[in-house]
């Protein structure tokens, strides 16, 4: 039987105790006393009835300890599942914490680029309105002092033109006035260019500035937001025209959760065969590369913010598009 160690009060004491006297000498040859031999048969008999009885409380106390474990297992088994269910609430409320306050960062990092961009736009407005402004004022000082010295080299050519002849003095009055004229178009046409290189000017320091814009906002929402990689899936999986194997190559930290909407994405896509996910370093988060028998769809984020770059420069002079790719 197994030994156990017993609390207090989970042994019942013997109520008997028994002494054997000391065997008397006996000679060889001769047989003990018959009375001696009556004697003992009830004290070995009273002995055993009592190791029965300790064995049958031993088995009671293992019983009992046995069901005590088994109730201790389970309870401590109950507090664990309570304690890994708070563990995982905490951090679903944390994850939700943090993509709150990510979006909160793109909005107010949005925010502040579009009233940086407004500003440029204002500062640059303004100082084209100067420039026009000085222009103006300086065309009109020129007018003047044209027509000015026009009337003076009029007035000079008739007091003089009976001396050395009117219509020599005209003459040089009329070669004057069409200088004064073409220094008037020189400066006109210098305050024009001058006025577009500004707004030029601040219409690539706008396109940049939204093209940047567009990259931070991206870059945040598909490092927080793990459901863009899977709507990029479908959306590349979508341009499939006939049913084929496909292997979707999408990031390390995007493998996971690719993998675990993987039978969601089947559902939706109809020419879809066998399908594998793999992990490739080159495709960003948010993105993927999606390979077929036919070839494969770049649906990385690098690539979408390239086609969208492409489609705002489009709309730019070729000389500015020039200027915000350097």
């Amino acid at each position: 039987m197994a030994k156990y160690i017993f609390k207090a009060g989970e042994i019942t004491p013997l109520s008997t105790r028994i002494v054997l006297p000391s065997p008397e000498p006996v000679r060889r040859g001769t047989p003990p006393p018959k009375h001696a031999q009556r004697e003992e048969e009830p004290h070995l008999l009273e002995t055993v009835e009592e190791m029965e009885t300790v064995e049958a409380e031993g088995e009671v106390v293992e019983k009992v300890d046995l069901e005590h474990l088994h109730r201790q297992e389970e309870e401590l088994r109950k507090q664990w599942e309570k304690e890994r269910e708070a563990i995982i609430s905490g951090a679903k409320v944390e994850a939700d914490r943090i993509i709150k306050e990510a979006e909160q960062v793109a909005f107010e990092e949005v925010k502040k680029r579009n009233e940086e961009a407004a500003r440029l736009k204002e500062e640059a407005s303004k100082e084209a309105e100067r420039i026009v402004t000085e222009a103006q004022k300086r065309v009109e000082d020129l007018v003047a002092e044209a027509r000015k010295k026009a009337e003076e080299i009029e007035q000079a050519a008739y007091d003089k033109g009976y001396a050395e002849g009117r219509e020599e003095g005209f003459r040089r009055g009329k070669d004057e006035v069409d200088r004064l004229i073409d220094r008037l178009h020189l400066v006109i046409s210098k305050v024009i260019e001058a006025r577009q290189r500004v707004l030029a000017e601040s219409e690539a320091q706008i396109v940049q500035l939204v093209l940047l814009i567009a990259q931070k906002v991206v870059k945040v929402l598909s490092e927080h937001q793990k459901n863009i990689v899977i709507n990029n899936v479908v959306q590349a999986l979508r341009k499939l025209k006939s049913k084929t194997d496909v292997v979707i190559r999408v990031n390390l930290e995007d493998l996971e959760v690719t993998s675990a909407h993987l039978k969601e994405i089947i559902e939706k896509i109809e020419h879809v065969g066998n399908v594998t996910v793999m992990e490739d370093h080159t495709v960003d988060r948010g993105g993927c590369i999606v390979e077929t028998d036919f070839g494969q769809i770049d649906a990385r984020i690098s690539t979408q913010l390239k086609q969208i770059e492409e489609k705002i420069l489009e709309t730019v002079p070729i000389v500015e598009r020039e200027r915000i790719q350097e």
